[in-house]
């Protein structure tokens, strides 16, 4: 991954040291079984080709993965959104350095699949963040939890962000599984739970789960991406279903201090930079405020 030294954010005084400034590139849902494994038929490395080139740039790229990676077989009803350990090779081709297991299909294979999963991601050198995980660097802390397969235990999330904040790190990021399908607009749930998270010391909290996108808005001075949208996924509809966005996070000595957008859609397997009319409808979906407040 790059490190990125800048001065476009603070400007220092003479004789004290320039800032430090990280990079985080935030996607939304990525499921590689059922349609998505059809049209890639074991190419996995083009899943993302066309955007990895701003995920591996990333010092931390990130997402949340609604499938299972595992050959144990499917023990709960519904969805079944499994798929091949192989697949693994689609994430780390990308760039992927950390993915959200805190979702209602973590658990499609039972706890046998999501150890599997587990460790098919370690081998690749990717970290999987189980709900209620915590996943820490020397400036971030990245902590995932699910609203979806049950209610969150709103007090025990906000006491875990709280005691990564108060062991100083310089960047606490609340990744959360939540909201209702295929709604534009994030429900009064979600924005309570957001608001909690931000009282509780998230510098950022990035949403998933809708599977199409929703606004980003700041609260208290911490940016909420209620909602990615499908990153890559084979929902034929509703067509706003194939929109979503990677979110560029530029952090500066613990600040975020731009939010960037790539408007992206994706199509028989693969995830591509949205055309225009896509990327303005993405645009006037996330609402992205043009600076930081």
């Amino acid at each position: 991954m790059l490190f990125v030294s800048c001065v476009v954010f603070f400007l220092a005084t003479p004789g004290e040291p320039l800032p430090t400034c990280y990079t985080l590139a935030l996607a939304g849902d990525v499921m590689l079984g059922r349609g998505v494994a059809q049209s890639l038929d074991g190419d996995w490395e083009a899943a993302f080709a066309a955007v990895t080139p701003t995920l591996s740039s990333a010092d931390v790229a990130f997402a949340n993965l609604e499938s299972p990676l595992t050959t144990a077989p499917q023990v709960r009803a519904g969805h079944d959104l499994r798929a091949a350990p192989a697949a693994t090779r689609a994430l780390s081709a990308a760039g992927f350095d950390v993915l959200s297991l805190a979702n209602n299909h973590a658990l499609d294979a039972g706890p046998v699949g999501l150890a599997q999963t587990e460790r098919a991601l370690a081998s690749a050198a990717i970290a999987g963040v189980a709900h209620g995980e915590t996943y820490c660097t020397d400036w971030l802390c990245i902590l995932a939890f699910d609203d979806t397969a049950a209610p969150l235990d709103l007090a025990a999330a906000t006491a875990s962000v709280t005691a990564a904040a108060a062991a100083h790190a310089p960047l606490v990021v609340v990744s959360v599984h939540w909201g209702g399908e295929y709604q534009a607009a994030p429900s009064p749930r979600q924005e309570a739970v957001a608001q909690a998270l931000v009282a509780a010391g998230a510098d950022l909290v990035v949403g998933h789960g809708p599977h199409v996108l929703q606004r980003v808005e700041w609260i208290a001075g911490a940016p909420v991406v209620y909602s990615l949208g499908n990153f890559l996924f084979d929902q034929p509809y509703p067509a706003d279903c194939r929109q979503a966005a990677v979110l560029l996070v530029t952090v500066c000595d613990g600040r975020v201090c731009e939010v960037e957008v790539l408007p992206t859609t994706g199509n028989a397997g693969r995830v591509q930079p949205a055309a225009p009319q896509d990327a303005a409808a993405i645009h006037a979906r996330l609402r992205v405020p043009p600076a930081y407040p």
